[in-house]
């Protein structure tokens, strides 16, 4: 069937344009007649609205990105602008954006699996196509929204989470050199995140009520405010810290604002940090190596199995939620072990504990 329809072109107005659809297959002609002028009275009542004609990728160029973009922390912005570039203006960008379809969404997503992505990044791009159609539709630019139902593969983790031993920690302590050594035992004694590390000022730093307050975070050399609301926290440091802290300020070169300063007195590139730094020293000892987020689970894995109440351990990580917490948090096979231990000593108190000597005379219970 062809028709003339009315579109609307934001920056333009409103034009009409000369559609041609398949509304299906009919047995007769009358059928087909009579599908047609369903859909065309459709068409041509009052409620109609006509369709934007603008294409994904100019709805990206022109508004999501010089608009919504910028209200977002540069690593969602970052993260946002990967994958449109890489992945949904290839597929999507020529197309007007009420001509996409559920089904070529679908289509889309399973093509990126099969291209071995992984599902947490068909999460990420369905959910981000989603977000351009919950704009447009906010704007009056769009019906519905085909990313809306769309199935995703189950989630699954691909490498398990790395904690570091207290072997592996004592050694690392022993041989690193500053900064990285300082920088490693505030990641690993508080748990903060890289970017909020890296952009601790000294003025943050409060050796005499032990403390350090976390106030902003660098990503890409970026300083903005923390990740959320609740990563904005002081943090006690311990003793050990502590002393290691007041070493590396009575140490630390030049007279830069930043805690942890690069040679042009910008906060270190984390990076570098890790490549230049603790990478050389983790081969040099045969310490598998790992990145930043390990640190973070090494910290809550430790804290947790040591009995730390969740909201206390939620509070020192700045995590918004508490179930963003037990993802951090990993059973250490000792401390599974001591617990099935206590179980078994309140259930049968009479029967010996593994590796002690059982008496004569001792009975186990029948």
């Amino acid at each position: 069937m062809r028709f003339w329809d009315d579109v609307v072109n934001p920056e333009s107005g409103t034009a009409r344009i000369l559609r041609s659809i398949v509304l299906g297959d009919f047995r007769t002609r009358r059928e087909a007649q009579r599908e047609a002028s369903r859909y065309l009275q459709r068409i041509n009542s009052t409620s109609y609205r006509p369709k934007v004609s603008i294409t994904l990728q100019e709805f990206w160029e022109r508004h999501v990105e010089p608009t919504i973009l910028p209200m977002h922390k540069h690593s969602t912005q970052h993260l946002y602008r990967t994958l449109t570039t890489c992945h949904l203006l290839p597929a999507f960008g020529k197309l007007p954006i009420n001509d996409v379809s559920p089904v070529q969404v679908q289509q889309f997503i399973q093509q990126k699996q099969a291209q071995g992505y992984s599902p947490q990044t068909l999460a990420h791009l369905r959910n981000l196509l989603s977000k351009f159609f919950r704009i447009a539709i906010r704007w009056g630019w769009a019906d519905t929204n085909p990313a809306h139902g769309v199935e995703l593969p189950p989630m699954e983790r691909r490498r398990k989470s790395r904690v570091l031993t207290l072997d592996e920690i004592q050694r690392l302590r022993d041989n690193l050199t500053d900064p990285g050594r300082t920088i490693f035992l505030v990641a690993v004694l508080c748990g903060l995140r890289v970017g909020e590390l890296l952009a601790l000022r000294v003025e943050d730093v409060d050796l005499e009520m032990r403390t350090l307050s976390v106030q902003r975070s660098v990503y890409n050399n970026e300083v903005s405010t923390p990740k959320t609301r609740r990563s904005e926290r002081q943090v006690p440091i311990s003793t050990v810290l502590g002393e290691a802290l007041n070493s590396w300020l009575r140490a630390k070169p030049g007279k830069s604002e930043w805690l942890f300063p690069s040679e042009a007195g910008t906060p270190l590139n984390n990076r570098n940090v890790l490549y230049r730094q603790i990478w050389p020293v983790c081969d040099r000892l045969g310490i598998p190596r790992f990145r930043w987020h390990a640190l973070q689970h090494t910290f809550s894995t430790y804290q947790g199995n040591e009995g730390v109440p969740m909201p206390v351990l939620q509070s020192l990580l700045g995590h918004a939620h508490a179930n963003t917490t037990m993802i951090y948090t990993h059973p250490l096979r000792e401390a599974e072990r001591e617990a099935v231990e206590r179980l078994a000593g309140v259930l049968f108190p009479i029967v010996p504990t593994f590796g002690k000597v059982i008496k004569t005379g001792s009975k186990l219970i029948q």
